[in-house]
């Protein structure tokens, strides 16, 4: 028998079990009512948010993998960058613009995204046109409605890999300063000492001997070996250059039209009128040209025509890497070459960097380094562009001294007189070859190793009445006082003794200051005899 109480219990449950449910059902389908209208009143928040960041910004698919599918959303920004309309790369994925190499090494990190859930990648993007752009991308996986997606904000990093190039290749110039400095310096005394040798052996031969032309040939030899120091010692850590105001585009005309005589190519110039003077070493400036001349005669071999403009430009904040903003003289070598290929034009300033077969006069590797040194020596800057089959073009600025006048003066010293010189190196065959330059100037001379025995020497002759006139000191010593620690005291001895400092170490702040440090003038081996006389004859009549 059925019991009453229970029969009118259960459907009463059962009714009040229906209500809670339909109750449960109307508050899920309130709330998801409630997220919906969340979601669409949120969305022009987004939209701002997605379109108006400066990034470029991916939503894409993820396989069970963690790895990326097709994209679902991009932005603008996106589009802009790679060259792609919205259609185009909502049909694409990120291994359809990524650099393949570049995408295999980061499809390892991206299986880790659902445990990391967000990483941090640097990668290189693949523009339509084929252009690499490097990114920073910061990928996050997040729940899309029914499935796992991921937002990648990409940024353009192309400026801070320019710069950490610039701190790289700063980083190699002073590494091979440290080995550039002894070499160039050991180098040049012995340089010194074999031309010195041969320009007193061709002073005692006669003109017709058959051996003169021998020794005159062998003299040149000595002298092309200026060209392969002067490179090394540009890269010597302090080399500064000793500047003077200059007509640029008469350096030009001497470095460039020389270097092309007798060649197939034509240089084509156009220099705007009233350009600005600069401050510059001409040396280094003529064989920044000179690199760059040589630089389009080998990308040139069946001839063509080398450009050169030159022109009066200001620069603001950031418009160039690396320099300030000012006034500048910016100067463009165009050549009509086989260009550079895309993947070498970020490399070819590095030292060494070279796709040119090695040969005795190309293929060191070391003619555009030396011009990015010097123009960096100068606070200014060297920029190249180049497609292949399409020439290359670089282009050069100096820093523009708009308050100075143009042209520089030269004092030419034709007198000549007797006085007591007092010599100063380590090196015996040096202070040979420098004595027998002075006698024959007429002039009296004595020699010493070592900076003491110059301060002994020095005094003694002052005590005597028979004073030196002049001094030249030999900047380091092997074994005893070198020429700056010696003048410290000869300057206490005689406050206005006349002093020479030498050197083969051309980048030593005593020989770039070397006025600062009481010295009238500068010898850097190897030199020759007219370089002594003119010195010493300019500082003995007191333009020194």
């Amino acid at each position: 028998m059925t019991d009453p109480s229970r029969t009118n219990q259960e459907p009463t449950e059962e009714i009040s079990f229906l209500k809670q449910r339909i109750q449960e059902l109307e508050k899920s389908e309130s709330d998801r009512k409630r997220a919906e209208a969340a979601l669409r009143e949120s969305e022009p928040e987004y939209r701002v948010f997605f379109e108006g960041i400066n990034d470029a910004v991916f939503v894409h698919e993820l396989d069970q993998e963690g790895l990326p599918g097709r994209f679902l959303q991009v932005n603008d920004v996106a589009c802009r960058r790679l060259g792609y309309t919205r259609e185009e790369l909502l049909s694409l994925s990120p291994r359809d613009i990524t650099m393949t190499e570049e995408y295999e090494r980061i499809a390892y990190k991206r299986t880790g995204l659902a445990s990391q859930g967000e990483i941090l990648v640097e990668t290189v993007h693949v523009t339509k046109d084929g252009r690499k752009l490097p990114v920073e991308s910061n990928i996050r996986q997040f729940q899309y409605f029914d499935r796992q997606v991921a937002l990648s904000i990409s940024r353009d990093i192309s400026d801070r890999k320019r710069m950490e190039e610039e701190l790289l290749r700063a980083h190699k110039l002073e590494s091979l300063g440290v080995l550039a400095g002894g070499i160039a310096h050991d180098f040049n005394n012995l340089m010194a000492i074999v031309q010195g040798y041969i320009e007193l052996a061709l002073i005692d031969l006669p003109a017709g001997h058959t051996s003169h032309q021998r020794l005159l040939a062998a003299m040149q030899c000595v002298e092309q070996t200026t060209d392969l120091t002067s490179r090394l010692i540009t890269f010597s850590r302090g080399g500064g250059p000793n500047r003077e105001i200059l007509d640029v585009a008469e350096l030009i005309r001497d470095a460039v039209y020389r270097t092309v005589k007798g060649t197939n190519v034509m240089v084509k110039s156009a220099f705007a009128e009233n350009l600005w003077p600069v401050e510059v070493d001409e040396l280094q400036i003529k064989q920044c040209f000179y690199n760059l001349t040589m630089n389009a005669l080998e990308a040139m071999p069946e001839g063509g025509n080398l450009t050169i403009q030159m022109e009066n430009t200001l620069i603001l904040t950031g418009a160039v890497l690396d320099l300030k903003e000012g006034s500048y003289l910016k100067i463009t070598f165009a050549d009509e070459g086989i260009g550079i290929p895309e993947e070498h034009l970020s490399k070819v300033f590095d030292p060494y960097f070279t796709t040119k077969k090695m040969a005795a006069q190309k293929g060191l590797g070391l003619g555009l380094a030396v011009c990015y040194s010097i123009l960096k020596k100068h606070d200014g800057h060297i920029t190249v562009k180049s497609q292949p089959g399409k020439g290359a073009s670089f282009v050069l600025y100096l820093p523009a001294r708009v308050d100075l006048a143009r042209g520089k003066k030269v004092k030419k010293i034709v007198s000549t007189g007797t006085a007591r010189v007092l010599i100063m190196d380590d090196e015996p065959h040096i202070r040979e070859i420098e004595r027998a330059y002075l006698e024959q100037m007429g002039y009296e001379v004595a020699d010493v190793k070592d900076g003491q025995e110059a301060i002994d020497a020095y005094k003694k002759a002052l005590d005597a009445g028979n004073p030196f006139d002049l001094v030249m000191l030999d900047l380091t010593v092997r074994q005893g006082l070198g020429g700056q620690l010696a003048m410290e005291q000869l300057l206490k001895i005689d406050p206005e003794i006349k002093a020479i400092i030498a050197s083969g170490y051309v980048d030593h702040p005593v020989i770039e200051n070397h006025v600062d440090y009481g010295f009238q003038g500068v010898l850097t081996k190897p030199f020759k005899g007219e370089e002594i006389k003119g010195m010493v004859e300019k500082i003995l009549h007191g333009e020194g």
